[in-house]
């Protein structure tokens, strides 16, 4: 089987407009990260905590090509959990994986089968060590692939890798 740990951002509260999305297998090796290029309108603070954090440049995708490139990657592993620790990183990765409505389906490439998905629970202490241990990496808290990292490395410890 193969990991994946997701971590998404959005910009809004009630969590309905992606802003980034990154998945890191469990070998740390290859990884998927992509934000959007049109970015929605912010809440204050995501303004002030997510945005400046955001890669731009390769990273920038249109809601189709986010599509496609997440197909194409998911479709290198066999045997897929995605682990997330928040429902509406779930919810946002299926809908990115489903892609934007009024597009050939086609255009985007196949869509992966039998994806399973594991919310992890009970990471907070192991996510609060591995932000703890990692200062340099705590001033990008809140980068959808620093965060997936986390997530990967809060499992790992508690797994005792």
């Amino acid at each position: 089987m193969n990991l994946l740990f997701l971590d998404c951002e959005w910009a809004d509260v009630l969590a309905s407009e992606l802003v980034s999305i990154a998945l890191v297998p469990l070998d740390g090796e290859r990884i998927f990260y992509a934000e959007r290029a049109q970015l929605p309108e912010p809440t204050p603070w995501v303004a002030v905590a997510v945005y400046p954090l955001l890669s731009r440049g390769s990273t920038m995708m249109d809601d189709a090509a986010m599509t496609h490139a997440l197909r194409t990657y998911l479709a290198d592993f066999d045997d897929v959990s995605i682990c997330y620790d928040h429902g509406a990183d779930r919810a946002f990765c299926q809908a990115v994986l489903d892609g934007p409505e009024g597009v050939d389906a086609e255009a985007l490439g196949p869509h992966p089968h039998g994806i399973r998905w594991d919310m992890v629970r009970d990471m907070g202490r192991a996510l609060d060590r591995w932000w703890r241990d990692r200062p340099e990496a705590a001033r990008n808290r809140h980068h959808a692939l620093m965060d997936a990292q986390a997530l990967r490395g809060a499992w790992l410890s508690l797994w005792g890798f």
